[in-house]
């Protein structure tokens, strides 16, 4: 696939077409592709008033021209005195739970820190562009799930690599995109293909005169050290914010809502309990030997709540059937394109799945829910302090021990520093929970956000993506987190039954224990 990409740049250079056009487009047509369908759900921020394609949207804000897909619903920004200020973009979900619909009036907002302010609270899946008070930022959703490369060189901001340069890719040294998409390595700290564009990270907000990163939040006064911790008041808020996002999304789009074996999409699918009648449709991917399990896990919950399953199902006929090797090839190709050299699909059993998910407009991810059972926190880390090497495996997904068996020496060093630096930027009283706030803020803008672009079916939103809801479930104790206490009482405010039936675990013991009295 890569190598098939480098060909199609290179063939770029000798043709006569418009060599200031953005990589993307330059692609689409030695490839032949879609420029619409390929980079659906993209935008680019550019001082270049040419769209990269004629039937993307336009809005402009001070010098900067915003072009996006048209299924990138836009939002204008107005203040009280009734000034525009900028736009939102994506799907979003503000502290009322109500979804952003048309133009946002701010009556009680006149300046940049109360708009900023207003912001923090939403939910969702989006980017905020704002001029105001002699500066023009980028602001974006809680975990920067609308995820964005940015470049000074270029003097653009846009949701991939390929938009936002019109020149050839200068390869990133430290990681080949190869290896990023064969999982045998990762872009972090900021690190994409091209070594002059920057991931963003969450939290932060882009300064677009100086193109450098800003954190926003937490303030600096900011403290996890509480005098009183309510644990069931804050199981409570969650459970409670949750149905209120989940409640709103349903209401104003299509939806459908994956479910499994596992915890994440159990805690979606309880605090969407009272709003299961405008989900359009419930499914589980059954395409690996593993898979069955989760199939097995979801019929259960389903037969509990009483809804209809749809099972995608590698043993079906239209699985196999609907498109053909090279289809799957080009797909591979611009899922890579779409989000910048870093996932390809995984396989081609992963790829036909992602393309017979429901037809409907936003899928409901668990993403981010991962924090209520301490995903980034191991049995060592949650009963002491967290170190530099603690963090970077924590973000590599490795024990403190391996470091040196998966990573090059001058790369673990260069990693190591780049902790520290982030470390640096974090509150002093934030500090407590560190692998918790680089997960938010390094790991999912350059991981499973960015993955999301790959998929232009759907728009893939992560409900649990709400700062407050972040905030109380790293306000846990992580060692009380991995015990499954905060998820057990999210799932107890909502629908108590769920939480009772077995998870991915139990069902792999049962079929291990019952195929060994089988064998005996």
């Amino acid at each position: 696939m890569y190598e098939g990409f480098v060909y199609a740049v290179t063939m770029v250079k000798d043709t006569k077409m418009d060599l200031s056009a953005s990589l993307a487009e330059r692609t689409c047509v030695v490839k032949g592709w879609s420029f619409k369908d390929t980079f659906r759900f993209h935008f680019r921020l550019s001082g270049t008033e040419t769209k990269p394609c004629t039937e993307w949207q336009e809005a402009r804000i001070g010098e900067w021209f915003l072009h996006h897909c048209p299924d990138l619903l836009r939002h204008e920004v107005y203040l009280g005195d009734g000034r525009y200020c900028g736009v939102v973009l994506g799907v979003a979900v503000d502290a009322d739970g109500m979804v952003l619909e048309g133009a946002v009036h701010l009556p009680s907002c006149d300046t940049l820190a109360e708009v900023a302010s207003y912001l923090e609270g939403l939910a969702g899946r989006f980017i905020a562009l704002i001029a105001l008070d002699g500066a023009v930022r980028m602001y974006f959703d809680p975990t920067a799930g609308l995820s964005a490369v940015y470049s000074a060189r270029d003097q653009a901001v846009a949701s991939c690599v390929h938009l936002a340069i019109n020149r050839e890719l200068k390869p990133e040294p430290a990681v080949r995109s190869e290896d990023v998409m064969q999982r045998k390595s990762q872009f972090i700290f900021g690190e994409t293909c091209d070594a002059d564009c920057k991931r963003v990270s969450a939290n932060h907000y882009l300064d677009l005169e100086t193109f450098q990163l800003v954190r926003h939040w937490p303030k600096a006064d900011f403290s996890f050290q509480a005098e009183s911790f309510d644990r069931n008041g804050a199981a409570h808020m969650i459970s409670q914010r949750l149905t209120q996002i989940l409640g709103g999304l349903s209401n104003s789009y299509s939806v459908a809502l994956p479910i499994s074996a596992g915890t994440d999409s159990r805690i979606l699918l309880a605090a969407a309990r009272p709003h299961l009648d405008r989900i359009d449709s419930f499914f589980v991917h059954d395409i690996y030997t593993v898979t069955q399990f989760d199939r097995e896990g979801a019929q259960m919950l389903a037969d509990e709540l009483g809804l209809e399953l749809q099972v995608i199902d590698r043993r079906k006929p239209i699985f196999s059937e609907f498109l053909n090797d090279a289809e799957i090839g080009s797909i591979r190709e611009r899922m890579a394109i779409g989000t910048s050299l870093s996932f390809n699909g995984i396989d081609d059993l992963a790829v036909r799945a992602a393309c017979l998910t429901p037809s409907c407009e936003l899928v409901l991810r668990g993403n981010a829910a991962e924090m209520s059972r301490a995903n980034k926190w191991t049995p060592q880390t949650v009963r002491k302090p967290v170190s530099d090497r603690d963090g970077v495996a924590a973000l590599l997904n490795v024990r403190e021990n391996q470091l040196e068996d998966v990573v090059a020496p001058s790369r673990l060093e260069k990693l190591l520093l780049g902790y520290a630096a982030w470390r640096e930027t974090v509150p002093e009283g934030a500090r407590d929970r560190l692998p918790d706030l680089a997960h938010i803020e390094l790991f999912m803008p350059t991981g499973p956000n960015n993955v999301y672009y790959a998929f232009t079916r759907n728009f893939y939103i992560n409900p649990y993506n709400d700062r407050q809801i972040l905030l109380q479930t790293a306000w846990f104790h992580p060692l009380a987190r991995r015990r499954k206490k905060l998820v057990a009482k999210i799932i107890a405010n909502t629908t108590p039954k769920l939480d009772k039936l077995p998870y991915i675990r139990e069902l792999k013991q049962r079929h291990k224990d019952a195929k060994k009295k089988g064998v005996s």
